[in-house]
């Protein structure tokens, strides 16, 4: 520390020596030990102590006219006024003495390294702020001497121009209202053909822009005198000499002084204009990308901060909404002018994007856009800007597409979109102070270019910005429906349209629930909404559109719209719209629904009025349909409707959209659609498997949901049963006229079935399902199907010359009836022996109480499977053996009289002609035939209350008996013979039909079988006597109260069968007749009854006793007598 004093000393004795020869060495000395002590703080509070005595000397030898003294000295008091430590040391005295020194040193010198170092001192002073104030105007005379460079040294111009930074940046204010004096000198040098000159003066413009910008009106008034002077004569001279990026460069700051003064002055303008006009075409990317840049400047100039004034801010937020009311007022022609600086701003920006140009021009040109969205603030989300500077930019990035060279300009695009959008939505806090929700824009790309950080200041928007959202999606859209795009384009297309649209329909959603809202604006989204999904759906279906797989694409927004917007909107039945689907109209001219009447069907017609959801299921469907042969992933559709449509189920009015569904479905007689019929079949099966509540489904008469099953079970048997001219021929885009044996090929029947049984099952155990109590639900399903068979039965037993597509449709037909026959005959089995409430227990037979409509539709089938076998004899179908061994296992089951006979009733005609014809039938069929057949002649046997076997039942029986009794198969005959001998061989008296005659009399004469049973003569006499004198009548058993006898009572019918002709009735009152001697005698034994039963007389104890009152008044109603075995053996006894 000592020798650093005594260093500092021998300093100070040469320079006060006054001795030149000692002055150069005495500073270099000092520079050095300044050098040193720079990081020693005792050094530095040495040379703070002697700064007083230093800085005098210093301060006289820096206009010494020695150059290298001054030089030395000048580097010394640089270092003294920068130095904080020692800047602090320096009294005010001689501060003032520094600063007013330095500026008349500048000013004077005429040599070049002094007045370096001297402006060199002044850009790197640490004085205040406030002290160089009182002294800008010397320095900045000094400043602008340097900069004027009259010397001519560069390096001059260089240390000027830090020290007009320096300046700007402690003295803002004062720099920026005297811009037009230094601002000049430096802007000037941007037409320099020196490239240091230009690029020292542009740097010195960008440290210095927030002093100068916006520009102060007298900066911009001298920059149009020189740009008229010299600077645009400048630039066009650099153009010539091929210098188009340096002369953009100077464009762009020239531009960007003029400020808003250029709207004043716009021949200048417009002459300025033919610059860039020369370099936005040029091929060089260069030229272009500074172009782009200097383009920055014309934003600058035209586009500035909305004024905050709220009463002048709604006028223009007013006026650019509503341009055409505003022309004849201040604010119109401000807003006039906007608009027209916006789309002069636009022109080339849009040219470029929307060719194809090097990638790094199309970089530059969307920085300059972000930088005019930064720059227009909260005027940027205003619907006329947004169509003027926004919606073109989308456009024409969005309509060249995501591809390789240009992913991430795509990208940005939609990425900014979706910001633009989802401002609605977000955490957004814009109140009344103008607090808005700040959007930086980032992303980055390959190369030396990258997004610059904007703000953007997107507000949420509302709904009058819909349409523009709307156009942005289709773009979006129509770019993946070209045929040219590689489909991992297209993918990449309509994945991006998909998420805008939910975007856009999020904030639809939040308006939506908004209480403010009225019946008009909802009317206004849902009709915007789903037209547009509309225009998707049949644009992508049109004949046209030339793509076959973005089907799927269409259903998604579809699926967007329901998924995404409020429930009770879109279910509502107060927004109808109609149905103008094109699709629906055409299906006006397809045939009319064939059993639209038993059916119950009614299918929406074109321009019905329906809801949202409705409109939106129909046009869901008509997609679906559409795309069942055109689109390439159908499998997919297919499971997006499953997933879809359970969806719509679950979460509005089922019934309607149910109904809306299978009305259209029923306009598709095709197999191919099938395939839509098994996905809404497996869909409804979810449903009823899984909700709880099935009120929707009650039986009641006007139930559409009980019957839209019933309608949906029908539909495989209404495609299955039309003719090929009446399946429908409805021309699908890109596809052949639908043809019954290709269809075939492709349908897999068996899945059908599988499905149909499916739901079936599922309908019938469901627990809150009303109208399966006793089969219910079967009957009223059957009696539908039995409708729907008829006409094919006829057709094939008439032999309607049918072709071989008619023959495939009969066996798909006869296999889908045959396995419904067993899965709705197993069913009733199933659930009759697991309810307890219906069972009753007798010889393993529970009661049951089939239907008519049931057996109707086993009978219909056996007709049916009959009327094919004909067609092809040879062929007997595998379902028709097991249609017999499910109604084998019915019948068995069967055990009321009334179902039984019924049974019989209904089968006996098909069942005669399988009969007849046992000789083509095969070895399955047959047995499964005769098992049928004697387990039909089991249940008459057996039902309860017993089946009377007289002449009536045998005039049924007839017919089957004729053709079984004497068959030539023994599995046949064999148990019919028995079943005669116990049932009709067991009779007194039967009236034999004609038809029977020669079998019995053949049977009876070999001895197998029984006519009737031969009775006592006495009997034979009683019963002959009874029949001269009265009508003819039969007796009934019936149990007394002694277990050990019965009453047979007449009744007024035939005795085993006799014909009611016997009957004899004398007007209203019946003939009164007398008794025989045969009946007095047995009188006489019934009035013994009383002791023979008390066994207190010798009467003859008996077993049975007959009343033989004739029916009039004075007979007894009531009257026994004993059985006639036991009245024969009481007269031999008498006699």
């Amino acid at each position: 520390m000592a020798d650093f004093q005594n260093q500092l000393e021998e300093i100070k004795t040469l320079l006060s020596s006054n001795t030149k020869a000692n002055k150069p060495f005495a500073y270099s000395t000092l520079l050095h030990l300044q050098e040193q002590s720079s990081n020693n703080p005792s050094s530095i509070q040495t040379l703070a102590q002697s700064s007083h005595t230093l800085l005098s000397q210093i301060i006289a030898d820096i206009s010494d006219d020695d150059e290298e003294i001054a030089a030395q000295a000048l580097k010394c008091l640089g270092f003294t006024i920068y130095h904080p430590s020692l800047v602090a040391a320096i009294p005010v005295v001689g501060s003032n003495l520094v600063v007013e020194s330095l500026a008349e040193l500048i000013m004077t010198t005429k040599m070049k390294s002094v007045c370096n170092l001297g402006v060199w001192c002044i850009s790197i002073q640490q004085f205040n702020a406030s002290f160089l104030a009182a002294h800008f105007h010397s320095l900045l005379r000094a400043v602008v001497h340097a900069l004027e460079n009259p010397i001519g040294s560069l390096s001059t111009t260089f240390e000027a121009i830090q020290a007009v930074i320096k300046l700007a940046t402690l003295l803002s204010e004062n720099m920026r209202d005297t811009s037009n004096i230094w601002a000049p000198s430096v802007y000037r040098r941007l037409i320099s053909v020196d490239k240091r000159e230009r690029d020292v003066s542009e740097r010195c413009l960008m440290k210095i822009r927030p002093t100068i910008f916006p520009p102060p009106l007298h900066l911009s008034k001298v920059l149009v005198l020189d740009l008229k002077q010299k600077l645009l004569p400048g630039m066009k001279e650099l153009l010539n000499h091929g210098m188009k990026v340096q002369a953009m460069q100077a464009w762009g700051w020239f531009i960007r002084l003029l400020g808003s003064h250029a709207m004043k002055n716009r021949h200048l303008v417009n002459e300025m204009l033919k610059v860039p006009e020369l370099t936005f075409s040029d091929h060089d990317p260069q030229v272009r990308i500074a172009s782009q840049v200097a383009w920055e400047g014309l934003i600058d100039a035209l586009i500035h901060p909305p004024i905050q004034d709220c009463e002048t801010s709604t006028a223009l937020e007013n006026g650019i909404q509503q341009m055409g009311t505003s022309k004849g007022n201040s604010t119109g022609t401000q807003v006039n002018g906007f608009l027209k600086s916006l789309k002069l701003i636009m022109t080339p920006l849009i040219g470029i994007m929307a060719s194809k140009c090097d990638i790094s021009v199309q970089s530059s040109c969307l920085n300059t856009w972000c930088y005019l969205l930064h720059k227009l603030d909260t005027s940027v989300n205003y619907p006329s800007v947004i169509r003027a500077v926004l919606e073109p930019i989308f456009e024409a990035v969005f309509r060249i597409g995501p591809e390789n060279k240009s992913i991430w300009l795509w990208n940005i695009c939609l990425d900014l979109l979706d910001d633009l959008i989802s401002a609605k939505y977000r955490d957004v806090n814009y109140e009344s102070n103008n607090q808005v929700g700040n959007v930086s824009s980032r992303a980055t790309m390959p190369g030396k270019c990258s997004w610059k950080h904007f703000s953007i200041k997107w507000l949420p928007w509302d709904l009058s910005q819909l349409d523009f959202h709307i156009k942005i999606i289709y773009i979006l859209v129509s770019q993946g429906s070209m045929a040219n795009v590689s489909p991992e384009n297209r993918s990449l297309a309509c994945d991006a349209a998909l998420r805008i649209f939910r975007s856009v329909l999020k904030v639809i959603q939040i308006k939506l629930k908004n209480t403010s809202i009225n019946y008009n604006e909802i009317m206004f989204c849902l009709n915007r909404t789903i037209q547009f999904t509309k225009k998707i759906c049949e644009d992508v279906t049109s004949e046209d559109s030339g793509i076959n797989d973005l089907h799927h694409t269409s259903l998604r927004f579809v699926e967007a719209v329901t998924e995404e917007l409020e429930l009770s909107i879109l279910g509502s039945p107060l927004y109808k719209m109609p149905v103008d689907l094109k699709y629906i109209k055409y299906l006006q001219s397809v045939n009319d629904i064939r059993h639209a009447k038993v059916l119950a069907i009614s299918s929406i017609a074109y321009m019905d009025m329906v809801s949202p959801i409705v409109y939106l299921t129909i046009l869901y469907f008509c997609v679906v349909v559409q795309s069942t042969f055109n689109a390439s992933n159908l499998e997919f559709i297919l499971q997006g409707m499953h997933k879809h449509l359970k969806f719509l189920l679950s979460s509005y009015d089922s019934l309607e959209n149910l109904h809306a569904v299978i009305g259209l479905l029923y306009k598709h007689m095709g197999f191919s659609w099938l395939k839509i019929w098994i996905t809404l079949a497996r869909v409804l099966k979810d449903y009823i498997d899984n909700v709880k509540d099935l009120s929707l489904l009650k039986s009641e008469s006007d139930s559409i949901g009980y019957f839209a099953v019933c309608q949906l079970l029908s539909h495989p048997f209404v495609v299955c049963s039309c003719s090929p001219k009446q399946l429908s021929t409805v021309k699908i885009s890109g596809s052949p006229e639908l043809s019954l044996v290709s269809s075939l090929r492709e349908l897999e029947l068996e899945h059908v079935i599988e499905v149909w049984k499916s739901l079936y099952d599922s309908v019938t155990r469901a627990p809150k399902f009303e109208g399966s109590t006793s089969n219910g639900f079967a009957e009223d399903l059957v009696s539908v199907l039995n409708g729907c068979l008829d006409e094919s039965i006829s057709m094939l037993e008439s032999n309607n010359e049918l072709g071989l597509s008619d023959e495939i449709q009969g066996g798909d037909l006869l296999s889908l009836c045959g396995n419904v026959v067993i899965c709705i005959l197993e069913q009733i089995m199933t659930s009759e022996k697991s309810s307890k409430g219906n069972r009753i227990k007798d010889d393993g037979f529970y009661k049951r109480s089939s239907g008519i409509n049931i057996l109707g539709f086993s009978a219909r089938f056996m007709r049916l499977s009959w009327a094919k076998r004909e067609t092809d004899p040879s062929a007997t179908p595998v379902v028709t053996s097991r249609v017999f061994s499910a109604l084998t296992c019915f019948v068995g089951c069967l055990y009321l009289k009334q179902d039984i006979s019924s049974f019989i009733e209904i089968i006996s005609s098909p069942l005669l002609q399988w009969l007849s014809h046992v000789e083509t039938q095969n070895e399955s069929a047959f047995h499964q035939l005769q098992l049928l057949w004697t387990e039909t002649l089991n249940s008459l046997q057996k039902s309860q209350p017993p089946i009377v076997f007289d002449s009536s039942f045998l005039n049924l029986q007839a017919p089957l008996l004729e053709k079984t009794l004497d068959h030539p198969h023994p599995s046949i005959s064999k148990p019919t013979i028995t079943f005669w001998n116990n049932t009709y061989g067991e009779q007194i008296k039967l009236d034999y039909p004609q038809c029977l005659l020669p079998i019995l009399d053949k049977l009876s004469r070999n001895g197998k079988i029984n006519l009737h049973k031969r009775s006592p003569p006495f009997l034979e006499k009683c019963v002959s006597r009874l029949e001269v004198g009265t009508a003819a009548q039969r007796y009934r058993v019936t149990a007394t109260h002694n277990r050990s006898s019965k009453r047979v009572e007449l009744v007024g019918d035939t005795v085993n069968g006799f014909d009611h002709k016997d009957k004899l009735f004398l007007g209203s009152k019946r003939k009164r007749l007398e008794l025989t001697e045969h009946q007095k005698e047995v009188r006489r034994a019934q009035q013994g009854k009383e002791r023979d039963c008390n066994g207190h007389g010798p009467g003859i104890r008996t077993y049975t006793t007959a009343d033989f009152s004739q029916g009039n008044d004075e007979s007894q109603g009531s009257q026994e007598f004993r059985n006639p075995e036991s009245i024969l053996e009481m007269l031999r006894r008498d006699g």
